[in-house]
């Protein structure tokens, strides 16, 4: 047998033959791969089913792949692509399909994009839309309905907030709704003005009038979906965590993915209640190679800007006000058993310091072991007080930012919080310092799509004109490494991804974008006017 192998040895040599290659789906080559924040740099990636089978410092792939599509990327940097650890998928759709208030300089600007909207689409009875913020306006008290009644007439509107925690109705809707100036709902409140109705609702009691808006069709919620697909892929998304959705929606979700219309991994938190219980007793979790759920998202309180988040002390600019509680002591610690029973992730939304130290201490009470990989979170973790950071570390809770809060926030966060609180607000470097990793999401549609906008705030804790200069409390602001981290491995991670996804390693999901230069190290200037030129999602390009 050795003078056998000998002899066909001698004989491929003599003769010129080569070793036969490995037909593969695609090779990426001549490119500068940056395969995530702790990992080497390549030159060539291959790939095949989707997965990445081997990795090259030099470009010599040749003498053992071999594929019909070769991409020579030019020198260009190939990344994993960007995750987002916090959004609203659906949510982003459907604000597609409304009226977009966005950036509206005042509460008549608002209502002038209201009234063109009706007009360009008279066929609607109900208008909604998003993205009002009264703290962006010259006046920045709440506005009232008044406007919207005289210019509306025959028309049912609701408007949300930016940050989805408040909305404003028209007295057609309220009536339809039942709602009237006594009208009281434990966790939310009924604005009024001189005892008057002003339209406005926040938080839980933004459900009066919601149960009245005709429900989207099946249909609709498709559309939504892929159009808010089209728009993450064109920043170089390829994965999201949806923090919040009944049953219903998740499954149309996972079915759309089963069927090939949507390609990206969702991440999917689902909404506490009945269904959602029933389903996990009966079911588990949901995990498929684009589809993962096996968390619950609690809500604790509301948000700053709308003053419903819930604080210590009272509002610097609302002396009365500490904000409102969502959940009660008792309701909360009895989810969390259940959470924890099923083996369920816990990630709670906490905005105010009171907030994060009730639900901290409740997930200490419930992990019961200070070591575990539970993976529960916080989302959001936006004003912490210092003396309650060290619960992270302790009973390893992951905290869940959105860095563009920080810089939306920053012009009037010190007049709800005083200067006292500011310490333990928007703390990424602090809180990263006691958790170990931190996990970055844009919570779009409250705040843009752009992933840009995420690492510009993260890493230099400004506006897009640069304001203020220095950054804001910028010794909170997180390292370019870090920032790479927060939205690819850590985000994996978080997600209970990190075996498929979050870095460009062998057996990992090739998920990938390519661009002109790193958006992580780019300068401020470079990084502002960054694009994705493609994008891949299991070797394939979308």
């Amino acid at each position: 047998m050795k003078l056998l192998a000998s002899l066909l040895l001698l004989s491929s040599l003599c003769f010129g033959q080569t070793a036969p290659r490995d037909t593969v789906d695609m090779i990426v080559y001549n490119a500068n791969i940056v395969s995530g924040p702790f990992t080497p740099t390549y030159k060539a990636m291959v790939v095949k089913d989707g997965k990445i089978v081997a990795l090259y410092k030099k470009n010599k792939w040749e003498k053992k792949y071999w594929s019909a599509t070769t991409l020579d990327m030019q020198k260009k940097v190939v990344m994993p692509g960007f995750i987002d650890a916090h959004c609203h998928f659906l949510g982003l759709g459907k604000a597609m399909n409304e009226v977009n208030l966005y950036g509206a300089k005042s509460w008549n600007e608002t209502v002038e994009r209201v009234v063109a909207f009706a007009k360009l689409h008279p066929e609607k009875k109900w208008i909604q839309g998003r993205g009002w913020d009264q703290n962006n306006w010259a006046v920045k008290d709440f506005p009232d309905n008044k406007l919207l009644d005289s210019l509306l007439q025959n028309k049912y509107v609701v408007l949300n907030r930016v940050d989805g925690h408040a909305v404003i109705a028209n007295t057609n809707v309220l009536m339809l709704a039942k709602v009237t100036k006594d009208s009281e709902i434990a966790g939310g409140k009924v604005l009024l003005n001189q005892g008057n109705l002003t339209g406005v609702l926040i938080d839980k009691a933004t459900e009066l009038v919601e149960s009245v808006i005709p429900n989207p069709g099946q249909q609709d919620k498709i559309n939504w979906l892929l159009m808010a697909q089209k728009e993450c892929l064109s920043y170089g998304i390829t994965q999201v965590a949806d923090a919040g959705l009944p049953i219903q929606d998740i499954l149309l979700i996972d079915s759309l993915c089963q069927a090939g219309v949507l390609k990206m991994r969702y991440y999917l938190m689902a909404n506490p209640g009945a269904e959602t219980r029933d389903y996990f007793n009966k079911n588990g979790v949901l995990s498929t190679d684009n589809v993962k759920c096996k968390s619950i998202k609690i809500y604790s309180d509301g948000a700053l800007g709308s003053r419903g988040a819930l604080l210590k002390h009272p509002y610097c600019d609302d002396k009365t006000n500490y904000g409102l509680s969502l959940i009660d002591p008792v309701s909360l610690d009895s989810l969390l058993a259940y959470i924890y029973a099923k083996g369920l992730q816990a990630n709670t939304h906490c905005i105010g310091d009171s907030a994060n130290a009730m639900v901290l201490k409740a997930y200490a009470k419930a992990l019961k072991t200070t070591t575990n990989d539970r993976r529960w979170r916080i989302e959001h973790a936006q004003v912490v007080a210092p003396e309650d950071l060290t619960y992270f570390q302790i009973y390893s809770i992951i905290p869940s930012v959105q860095p563009t809060h920080a810089t939306s926030d920053m012009y009037w966060a010190e007049t709800r919080l005083c200067s006292s609180r500011m310490p333990g607000a928007y703390s990424y470097q602090s809180l990263l310092a006691n958790s170990g990793y931190i996990l970055l999401g844009t919570d779009f549609p409250v705040e843009y799509v752009s992933p840009f906008y995420t690492i510009r705030s993260a890493r230099f804790r400004q506006d897009a004109k640069a304001f203020p200069v220095g950054g804001f409390n910028k010794k909170e602001a997180l390292t370019a490494q870090q920032t790479f981290a927060g939205m690819s491995i850590w985000a994996a991670t978080g997600n209970f991804w990190e075996r498929q996804t979050g870095t460009l390693e062998i057996g990992k999901f090739a998920d990938f974008m390519v661009l002109g230069k790193n958006p992580y190290t780019a300068s401020f200037k470079d990084l502002s006017g960054m694009k994705v030129d493609n994008v891949f999602i299991g070797g394939k390009e979308h």
